[in-house]
């Protein structure tokens, strides 16, 4: 399985690699005269309902949705300790029951609701996701954060005369870094998943931006025309994606000993 993830991985890098070599080229170049033409040397991945290249689609759509789930990722865990930090020191205990509401929500719906009232851009998208993503976060690191409370190095800060401020940054934080990296990884996948759910349902990035959810939402249409490889590269694609995360979240949870 190592060996999978490692492959899965370097593909990743070459596709990324392959996009960087293709910069020149216009996704969205239409050529109505190669409607849903199968894969062949010309267009070895074949092209969609506009005739356009789907393998520099796809590779546009995998820069795309990469970036979309680093930086949601990444804005997750600083809305999370932020969120964390703030509760601790006003209104924890209104802070902890709002924390648990956003937890029963319906949170696809709620991204649903949101998005339908934006334009569908880039960075709007990373925040709209931050959004609905952080209250997760923000319940993993405030349970772990009271694990830590309990034992003795947290104490003795606090009687050696360390304010709570400074121990939550010096004492507490230092060691959640470990637990926040495995929960950056595993919210990059859920990220990327959330930005192809909108998109498939149109409600995600505008239907200029190549992106893995748009090309899907392509491939809902192409199903009824026999074009399978609108539905097959696009998938295998996600999983190229999605597994060499979930296989470097398993590693690192193994090497620091986080549990989830």
């Amino acid at each position: 399985m190592r060996k999978i993830g490692i492959f899965l991985f370097i593909f990743i890098i070459l596709c990324l690699y392959f996009n960087f070599l293709l910069s020149g080229y216009d996704p969205n170049l239409i050529h109505l005269d190669s409607v849903y033409q199968s894969p062949s040397k010309e267009y070895i991945f074949g092209t969609d309902s506009l005739g356009r290249d789907l393998f520099i689609r796809l590779l546009f759509a995998l820069k795309t949705s990469f970036l979309i789930g680093i930086f949601a990722s990444l804005l997750t865990i600083c809305f999370a300790c932020f969120y964390v930090f703030l509760m601790r020191l006003v209104f924890y205990s209104f802070f902890i029951r709002l924390l648990n509401i956003f937890l029963s929500l319906p949170i696809l719906l709620l991204l649903m609701f949101f998005q339908s009232f934006l334009q569908g851009g880039f960075w709007s998208m990373i925040f709209i996701i931050a959004l609905a993503h952080f209250p997760f976060i923000a319940k993993v690191l405030e349970d772990e954060l009271k694990r830590l409370e309990k034992l003795e190095f947290y104490e003795c800060a606090l009687v050696l005369g360390c304010s709570k401020i400074r121990a939550f940054f010096k004492e507490l934080l230092p060691p959640c870094f470990s637990l926040l990296m495995v929960l950056f990884v595993l919210n990059v996948i859920h990220s990327i998943n959330t930005e192809s759910t909108l998109s498939f349902f149109g409600l995600g990035l505008a239907f200029e931006i190549p992106s893995l959810g748009n090309i899907l939402n392509d491939a809902s249409k192409a199903i009824f025309l026999g074009a399978w490889w609108m539905i097959v590269f696009p998938l295998l694609f996600i999983l190229g994606l999605i597994l060499p995360l979930l296989f470097l979240a398993r590693f690192w949870q193994n090497t620091f000993g986080v549990r989830l």
